[in-house]
């Protein structure tokens, strides 16, 4: 009697239950790797596909999967990655991690069965992201070494990331993900915790990496919080809030030596230069890339050129620019224009309608994941203003991996009753 147990757990129907529970912990690990080790991301997002195959109630568990929207949303975009892709003359290229990405969400909803497991990935993120800003204070302060490119790049100095954007707009995901949970928390300790600790990753972006994208982002997320820090206040009262936030948030900036010559300073004299001397300053270079973006545009507007189109054509516009070695950039570092230069007219409004359709999707989930995902989504689209987001793996799998969790976190939201 006392050795059935044990001879019942190994027996093949423990198996696929086993299985699963692998396929599970692969996702939430890939959430610990994406802020720092691609082929890690890639090698746990391929176990988590077999072993959900694999796993206990397979048909079940994807064809719930496959009646999600959040899935049907991305595979809809991954066909018009495909379909530009086949449009581009001679043999198609293949798009690659484009679309693989686009098949994450379908993947994790499958083995992400309830809100649970959503919860656990995105903890997981957040430890990744706070041990890596941990890392970032510890290089600033001569704890940790910094990274050998720092001696060609020093921009890049107390980066753990690849790229000090990728850090920076992580970095700001925990900070959004930390106020968030803290308007939910009923505890006062916890929250000031929280709030301490989004202190701390504003802070990390603001003085310590060397992200103008990330600065520029940190503005429409002081003035959602501050909006929602006063959400029973009247709306004066918001208005007030917000525009104090802000002012202040300006004054830093202003007073930082180190936003001062990084943001407050250097964007207009960088203008400046590129008009007066057409110098390939940062801000120069964007410049240029948007000018000859439209005109790449105009030669193909509504269907694009397909997919990975942009750079051959940019290059063969610059043919007859003087310095045209200072201006090359794999992307015109504009989302929006990117987009619309492979995909063109119809493929940006089908990535909007999209865009609409998740804020709406978002807007149905139960705090504090509402806010944290508002945020998400307000990252990316303002981050992709002034950079290409999508084309990077990291950026890229980020966002993707993220926005998989919805629907899991989608059952709060049911169990909540609709609670504010």
């Amino acid at each position: 009697m006392l050795d059935r147990p044990r001879r019942e757990s190994h027996s093949p129907r423990a198996l696929p239950h086993t299985a699963l529970r692998i396929a599970q912990w692969c996702g939430v690990g890939a959430f610990a790797a994406v802020p720092i080790n691609k082929p890690a991301t890639n090698i746990l997002l391929a176990l988590c596909t077999v072993f959900s195959l694999l796993g206990a109630g397979a048909g079940p568990r994807w064809q719930a999967s496959w009646n999600n929207p959040i899935a049907k949303g991305f595979l809809l975009w991954a066909a018009v990655l495909v379909a530009s892709a086949l449009r581009v003359p001679g043999t198609p290229s293949w798009p690659g991690s484009f679309v693989l990405a686009c098949a994450y969400p379908l993947i994790l909803a499958s083995v992400f069965v309830d809100e649970r497991w959503g919860k656990r990935a995105l903890a997981a993120f957040a430890i990744a992201v706070s041990l890596t800003m941990l890392a970032s204070y510890a290089m600033q302060v001569g704890l940790l070494p910094q990274r050998a490119v720092v001696s060609a790049a020093p921009n890049m100095r107390n980066t753990v990331f690849k790229e000090y954007t990728q850090q920076g707009l992580s970095t700001l995901i925990l900070g959004c993900m930390c106020m968030a949970i803290a308007l939910a928390e009923t505890s006062k300790r916890r929250r000031f915790y929280l709030v301490v600790l989004a202190g701390i990753a504003a802070a990390n972006v603001l003085f310590l990496l060397g992200s103008r994208t990330a600065d520029l982002v940190l503005m429409p997320l002081v003035a959602y919080f501050a909006w929602r820090l006063a959400a029973r206040r009247p709306a004066w009262v918001r208005v007030l809030l917000t525009v104090t936030a802000l002012v202040a948030l300006g004054a830093i900036a202003y007073l930082s030596p180190v936003m001062r010559t990084r943001v407050v300073a250097s964007l207009p004299a960088e203008t400046t230069r590129y008009v007066e001397e057409a110098s390939p300053t940062a801000t120069g270079i964007r410049m240029q890339l948007w000018r000859r973006s439209l005109e790449i545009v105009s030669d193909a507007p509504l269907f694009g050129h397909g997919l990975d189109q942009w750079r051959p054509a940019y290059r063969a516009a610059m043919q007859a620019h003087g310095d045209k070695d200072a201006f090359l950039a794999g992307h015109p570092h504009q989302e929006l224009l990117l987009i619309v230069a492979e995909q063109g007219i119809v493929g940006l409004a089908i990535y909007l309608a999209l865009l609409i359709a998740l804020v709406l999707h978002v807007r149905k989930l139960a705090p504090p994941w509402r806010d944290t995902y508002t945020c998400l989504i307000v990252i990316y689209v303002f981050a992709g203003l002034a950079n290409c987001l999508w084309g990077d793996f990291t950026h890229r799998h980020t966002f993707v991996l993220l926005i998989a969790c919805v629907p899991a976190l989608m059952k709060s939201a049911r169990s909540a009753g609709g609670r504010a």
